[in-house]
This record gives C-alpha cells, sequence and structure tokens, in this order.
C-alpha cells in the first residue's frame, strides 16, 4: 500500500527477515514519521521489542486477559509484575494491530484501552523508580501507541470498521480513529506535536 510519504511496504509487513529488529524499528519510525511525532528512545525501544515478542504470537488474545488481571494480584511483586506487562503489551498489540479480534469477542476496543493502561498504570505503583517512570508513561501515551501501531496497520490491513473507528475516537480520543471516520488527515495538537515524554 502508498503511504503519505510516497514509500511502499510489502503487502504484508509481518513477514520478517532475518534482520526482524531492523524490520520492526523502521516500520515504528515510517509510523511516527507518517503520524506526525516522534518518540523518546526509551518507548522507540520499548514498542518495537514489544512488537518482537509477541506480533507472531498465536496465542495472542487467547486467554481471558480480565481473569490474569485479578489472578495478578495475588502473585508476589516480581510475577505480578511480568504478569502486568504481559497483559499490558497484549492489549497494546491486540488494540493497534489486531482490533478484528476485538471484535471477534464482541468487545469494544476501548476495553483493551482500559485494561492496557490499566496493567501498566498498576505495575508503575510498585516497582523501583527508573522502571516506574516508564510504566508511567506507557499508561499515559496508551492511545498514542495504539495509534502508531494502527498507522503500521494500516499499511497492509483495511481500516476500522466505521462504527468501531467512532467508539474508538469517542471513548480514547484516538486521532487515528478519527481520521477514519472522517477521511481526513488531522494535525496534532501543539502541545503534543513531538510526542516526547519530559516528565
Amino acid at each position: 500500500m502508498s503511504k503519505k510519504s510516497g514509500k511502499t511496504h510489502a503487502d504484508s509487513p509481518f513477514i520478517l527477515d532475518s534482520s526482524e529488529m531492523a524490520q520492526w524499528h523502521t516500520l515504528v519510525q515510517d509510523a511516527e514519521q507518517d503520524y506526525g511525532c516522534h518518540l523518546d528512545e526509551a518507548m522507540q525501544s520499548y514498542l518495537v521489542f514489544t512488537l518482537m515478542r509477541f506480533a507472531r504470537d498465536s496465542r495472542l488474545n487467547a486467554k481471558a486477559l480480565a481473569l490474569d488481571f485479578l489472578q495478578s494480584q495475588n502473585l508476589p511483586h516480581k510475577l505480578r509484575s511480568e504478569q502486568l506487562r504481559d497483559i499490558g503489551d497484549q492489549c497494546l498489540l491486540v488494540s493497534g494491530l489486531y482490533p478484528q479480534t476485538a471484535q471477534r469477542r464482541q468487545v469494544s476496543i476501548s476495553y483493551y484501552v482500559d485494561m492496557g493502561r490499566s496493567a501498566y498504570h498498576h505495575i508503575s505503583g510498585f516497582t523501583q523508580q527508573g522502571i516506574a517512570e516508564l510504566y508511567r508513561q506507557l499508561a499515559e501515551s496508551f492511545v498514542l501507541l495504539m495509534d502508531l501501531l494502527q498507522t503500521i496497520r494500516g499499511y497492509s490491513a483495511p481500516a476500522l470498521e466505521p462504527l468501531a473507528a467512532l467508539d474508538l475516537w469517542q471513548k480514547t480520543g484516538s486521532r487515528t480513529a478519527l481520521e477514519q471516520v472522517t477521511g481526513k488527515s488531522l494535525p496534532l495538537p501543539e502541545a503534543l506535536f513531538s510526542c516526547k515524554h519530559k516528565h
């Protein structure tokens, strides 16, 4: 599919060669350029590694994530952090790259946004300061990261259904969803122009 920048991608960017990390990194950077923002290094790296961990996992979203979320509260801190991270990551990928799986489960995409945000937020509440800051940023930037993943998805897959896009925009403020509803590319608010996190 042809992109705004004039570059093209193969029919499926998810079939990767031996340079998997480099290809995911390039896709993320392309999405940032097309979306009109630039993630800081920590957020960009986290997104790339999350894509590498889960994108070809056939078990993605196979389990009841809400049940895993509840069960995580009874785990020791390290295991709780790992389980919540996996829940947050899967919610991010489902809402961004595979929203059709939400439709198959008959739940809204915003359900995954809310659960993913909550998972990252919970991790930030009981981990050491540096890691806590990263997960706080992930919680705060969840919709932005989802929008970047939906930008990547748009290189090879059809957009959301109109009603799903409208619902997602109304519940999360997703700019990508609004663009799909209106059919227009919208500018970022000035305060978010760089998409960098300097908190």
